[in-house]
């Protein structure tokens, strides 16, 4: 029978591995009330983790890309599909949203000039041309076990996913679509047969995610998969064939296409963490509550006020944009604050478009 010295002993009956889950909140406040704050990961409250990322690894796919944030960790791939307009039903549109020179130099970092007007967006949600997807049930964690049906989390993951795609028009339409262009010599005006272009199918792009480890800030490294894989993908040369009256693609690699995506939307979680004795004081010291960036696992438990800042800049003469603000529960977040954070994540999108340019370059 052990001594009651020993069982009176912290450092012996408490290992420092299991303090994340006896007492997240008294954990975390002893880090962070520190001259300077440090958490337990020794990063300072605004600091973000590193970025690993790798595209093209799977050669199956349009495009791919393997993303790390800390211990979390995602895979993600991009499949095209044909959808002829002749399976849409009640579809009317039959000319192209927009005409544009495929071979000419396009500016991927320019949102807002590039000749599409954005009502014309309307053809990827009204037909579903993106559908992203992310599984969680691999037994990433122990709140996500192994051979399960897909959680909450994971379906409002996916649907945030797709309303940012959406919110951010990142995907042009017209790099989904499949022309006709009939040859000149059939037009005929007056039978009614015209020679102008003719729309015959869209590519649909189904952009599926497995996380492989679950450690925090599950949807910016959720986002940022998703946005290298679509870097990532060439969709092949496609046309319609009248005599088969069906579209067909080219085999050739050099004959596939990149997307030519609008900017670089980066999102950036951040959570509020009061201490337990302080919860129920509005006004404080300094040390009342913290900003956390980047928030991991044990963190995001021990925090009670969460929110997404999602911001972008079109390129190096664009100033940058907020696209979209989601916050969930508490007053602790002003205006101001709301400010601090969007400078936090402005360094972040810095620190996202040197991993991903680096990453382009090894492919």
């Amino acid at each position: 029978m052990p001594s009651a010295s020993l069982l009176a002993d912290p450092i012996l009956s408490i290992p420092a591995s299991a303090m994340p889950l006896i007492s997240p909140n008294a954990l975390l406040h002893a880090h962070l009330k520190q001259s300077p704050p440090r958490r337990p990961s020794n990063r300072a409250p605004s600091e973000v983790r590193p970025v690993q990322l790798n595209v093209g690894s799977l050669t199956h796919c349009n495009g791919s890309s393997l993303v790390k944030i800390g211990a979390t960790t995602i895979v993600c791939g991009v499949r095209a599909e044909v959808l002829p307009v002749s399976e849409i039903p009640s579809f009317r549109v039959t000319k192209t949203s927009a005409t544009y020179n495929p071979t000419a130099p396009v500016a991927r970092d320019n949102r807002f000039v590039d000749g599409e007007q954005e009502e014309e967006y309307g053809a990827i949600p009204l037909y579903h041309l993106l559908v992203p997807n992310i599984e969680l049930a691999t037994g990433c964690s122990p709140k996500h076990p192994a051979n399960t049906a897909p959680s909450v989390e994971a379906q409002s993951i996916s649907q945030r996913l797709l309303s940012l795609l959406h919110t951010s028009q990142l995907v042009r339409t017209s790099d989904l679509e499949i022309i006709y262009t009939p040859p000149a010599e059939t037009q005929d005006t007056e039978l009614g047969i015209n020679a102008d272009p003719q729309l015959k199918a869209y590519w649909t792009l189904y952009i599926d995610m497995m996380c492989i480890s679950y450690g925090g800030s599950i949807f910016d490294a959720a986002w940022l998969a998703l946005y290298a894989a679509l870097r990532d993908t060439s969709l092949p040369k496609a046309w319609w064939d009248p005599d088969l009256e069906q579209v067909l693609c080219s085999a050739e690699v050099e004959d596939a296409q990149k997307l030519r995506l609008r900017g670089m939307p980066v999102p950036s979680t951040f959570g509020v963490f009061i201490p337990e004795q302080r919860l129920v004081t509005v006004n404080g010291g300094d040390d009342q509550y913290w900003i956390l960036m980047d928030m991991d696992g044990f963190e995001e438990e021990a925090c009670i006020e969460t929110g997404t800042i999602t911001v972008d800049a079109g390129g190096n003469a664009t100033p940058l944009s907020i696209l979209r603000i989601e916050k969930s529960g508490g007053p602790f977040v002003d205006v101001e604050q709301m400010t601090k954070i969007a400078t936090f994540a402005e360094q972040r999108l810095l620190q996202w478009k040197g991993v991903l340019e680096n990453a382009l370059m090894k492919t």
